[in-house]
């Protein structure tokens, strides 16, 4: 009979990334999409044990195992449970990733790993640090729905095709070998009581950007913005913002009202980051090009070099439905290049 090692979430083999809670080191709380841990092992066998807090069915996370991608759904349970990762595999050494698939449906704590060998650390070096704030296209909403490019959603889908590890923030971060902090939640819009986000109160990127925790159905908690310094930071809201009122920013007095509530927003993170650069962009999902003219009179009322625009080759062109997995690669591309075309004096790329 084999014999496993335990590792607790507190072992310094293991790499965190992500707005993650560790106000309990042993059981590190795991909330915003794409947020994972990434180590090494030696072995054949390897399992972890998470305990889930759904907010919703179906929920589930995922685990790639020397670059191997599996997508295991949550057991109904409120109790420690035991899921494994991989098993038979060559007695070696081995890569791991565990990464939270999912936006604001569930939050889940980690407790430890498991395997037959030990826990070696990664040592990885990254060359540039990524935070993103945006709505369902950048958590990964319904990337999975693949033969559905430039369609409506799949009927009754829930959240069984959903994976923020193939949003656009995720294959950014791993063209541009970047740490991401991907602050996203579908159906968010930029105000509180507009957009989708939480319909029996509806809650906005101004109630969220600045959270760790930040669900309503969870003790919300305040994100400690030193913990985690961008040299880019994408703001992708505008998508969801014509919910309940479609022609609310034709109305000037609200544009005017909307375009200061952005800036505010954004000033406060130009001032948190004082080095970083800021894209303002919205997506391939279809929206009405009045919201692309908001942004980009943000953009020149701002006046600063520090802030720049960016429109997708299809902006709000390319589905009516959301970003597949093959379409948020092509929106990823896009961004790595104009990225790594900002004369940065001091990032390299």
């Amino acid at each position: 009979m084999s014999t496993f090692n335990v590792y607790t979430p507190d072992n310094k083999a293991l790499e965190y990334m992500g707005r993650i809670d560790f106000d309990d080191p042993l059981r590190p709380m795991f909330i915003w999409a794409g947020s994972n841990i990434k180590t090494r092992f030696t072995g054949t066998r390897v399992s972890v044990v998470l305990k889930n807090i759904p907010f919703q069915p179906e929920t589930h996370f995922g685990a790639l195992v020397d670059g191997v991608f599996k997508k295991i759904f949550f057991k109904e349970t409120d109790a420690d449970e035991e899921y494994v990762l991989a098993e038979d595999l060559e007695n070696g050494e081995h890569d791991l990733q565990i990464i939270k698939t999912m936006a604001g449906h569930e939050y889940f704590e980690f407790c430890s790993l498991k395997t037959d060998g030990e826990l070696i650390p990664c040592k990885h070096d990254y060359a540039v640090n990524i935070e993103v704030y945006g709505d369902s296209v950048s958590a990964g909403e319904v990337t999975e729905a693949l033969y559905y490019e430039g369609q409506t959603d799949p009927e009754g889908h829930a959240n069984k095709f959903d994976n923020a590890y193939f949003a656009y923030p995720q294959i950014l971060g791993r063209m541009l070998n970047a740490r991401v902090h991907d602050i996203a939640q579908g159906g968010i819009a930029l105000l509180d009581g507009t957009g989708w986000f939480c319909a029996e109160n509806l809650t906005g990127m101004e109630s969220v950007y600045d959270k760790l925790a930040y669900t309503p159905y969870y003790t919300r908690k305040t994100w400690d913005f030193s913990r985690f310094t961008p040299d880019f930071v994408i703001f992708a809201i505008g998508q969801n913002d014509n919910h309940p009122d479609p022609d609310c920013v034709k109305r000037p007095d609200y544009r005017r009202m909307w375009k200061d509530k952005y800036i505010e927003i954004l000033r406060d993170l130009m001032g948190k980051y004082p080095d970083a650069r800021f894209i303002l962009t919205l997506t391939v999902l279809s929206h009405e090009a009045v919201w692309d003219e908001v942004l980009d009179e943000i953009c020149t009322e701002i006046n600063s070099e520090r802030v720049m625009r960016f429109r997708f080759s299809r902006n709000a062109a390319a589905t009516c439905g959301h970003p597949r997995a093959t379409e948020q690669a092509e929106m990823a591309a896009e961004l790595n290049q104009f990225i790594k075309g900002i004369d940065t004096g001091s990032v390299p790329l």
